[in-house]
């Protein structure tokens, strides 16, 4: 029912504020890119940030947990009180 919902709310929206959600959510995601590159200093390859109204998905691989962790943490720094889900794989 939620589901439905949230479909339905963003179905009567003008879609002039589709596009600037949807940019806002682009710039959101490039800036965690950032914020990840720079305090891991690179460490996490293929790196890729999925944000929704659910919240913020983490996603490449890396070589230690600490990395991953540095991960989160400057994700955490760019959007804290978001739900985070850190996918990263160590490998």
């Amino acid at each position: 029912m939620e589901e439905l919902l949230a479909t339905e709310a963003l179905t009567c929206q003008p879609e002039s504020d589709l596009r600037q959600a949807s940019e806002e959510i682009r710039k959101l995601a490039a800036m965690i890119e950032r914020a990840v590159d720079r305090h891991t200093n690179r460490g996490v390859r293929d790196l890729k940030v999925e944000v929704s109204r659910h919240g913020i998905v983490l996603r490449g691989r890396c070589h230690s947990y600490y990395v991953k962790q540095l991960a989160q943490h400057a994700a955490m720094l760019v959007r804290s009180g978001c739900r985070l889900v850190n996918c990263i794989e160590v490998c």
